[in-house]
């Protein structure tokens, strides 16, 4: 939502957005410990509507996906594949930053961007769609006339409900871990998914901080594996995950707490009704395995604002 809030206001179009959530530290309680590699048209979408300069010094570049094969009986890595952004461009692929960063530095821009307003925390109670306009009843008591409603509000989106749009959704048996690791082994730049039973094991490269190299992890799982993990205490976790990463980067410390989240997917039977739009994972949702979610749904946003521009 606040990236399309931001491309939307890039183009001119006076935009609000309407977000339940505030604005939240990175250790405070019930933080988001997931991060997202921006690729490069992600990039390029946020750097046309002045965003992206707030974002740069935070991020870590991707310069290499390493791909392992460590399926065998134990734990060693058998095959491994490099992609490499230099054979291809002249940038990383992308830019990997913690999702607290990403949502703090589009909620400054947009504070200072002329076309565009936030109002957190607050949400739709009432949607009324009409064939010229739309009438969105906000939790804060105003009323808002919108050419256009873009429903950016996750995979349970009530706005797509008001709109009487639906989705259907499918489960894996899955669910992943995500937390933040420091290591003695620089990453220089190169995310490595590491694959096993389970899912892959996947360690993107973060900035260091304190003299620390660090990496955020997303450990795929069956979904009983994975509750036993994250019960697990710190120094029994840290082993598990060493192992698991077959040690590529040296013994693993946390640096974050421990989040879980399920892995699913969706789709929406349609993607828009009368005067609504569905982008992001109102419109479809997929499993966390190659940054896919987030730079597909800065797609939509680019690509919708640009139709609603002409």
């Amino acid at each position: 939502g606040l990236s399309a809030a931001a491309i939307f206001a890039g183009r001119g179009l006076s935009v609000l957005c309407v977000d339940q959530a505030p604005p939240i530290a990175a250790d405070a309680p019930g933080a988001d410990l997931r991060t997202a590699a921006l690729m490069t048209p992600s990039v390029d979408a946020l750097a046309a509507a002045g965003a992206w300069d707030r974002l740069a010094d935070q991020a870590a570049p991707l310069w290499v996906m390493r791909l392992l094969d460590a399926g065998g009986p134990a734990p060693d890595i058998r095959r491994r594949a490099d992609f490499e952004a230099a054979e291809m461009q002249d940038r990383p692929f992308g830019w990997n930053l913690p999702n607290t960063a990403i949502r703090a530095a589009l909620t400054a821009h947009l504070a200072d961007a002329p076309d565009a307003e936030l109002r957190a925390p607050a949400g739709l109670s009432r949607l009324t769609l009409r064939s010229r306009e739309a009438i969105a009843q906000l939790t804060d008591g105003t009323r808002v006339r919108a050419a256009l409603v873009v429903a950016a509000d996750g995979r349970d989106s009530e706005t797509r409900r008001m709109a009487g749009l639906t989705a259907r959704r499918w489960g894996y048996g899955q669910k992943a871990l995500v937390f933040a690791v420091s290591h003695p082994e620089p990453h220089e730049g190169v995310s490595t998914e590491i694959h096993r039973t389970g899912g892959p094991f996947t360690l993107v490269p973060l900035p260091d901080k304190d003299g620390l190299h660090r990496s955020s992890v997303v450990w795929m799982e069956t979904g009983p594996n994975a509750h036993a993990l994250l019960d697990m205490d710190a120094p029994a976790f840290e082993a598990a995950a060493l192992t698991r990463s077959c040690g590529v980067l040296g013994p693993l410390r946390l640096a974050s707490r421990r989040a879980i989240w399920p892995i699913v997917s969706q789709l929406a039977e349609r993607l828009d009704g009368p005067r609504t739009a569905l982008i992001a994972e109102a419109a479809h949702v997929v499993p966390p395995i190659g940054a896919q979610g987030l730079n597909m749904s800065i797609a939509d946003a680019a690509c919708l604002a640009a139709i609603a521009a002409e």
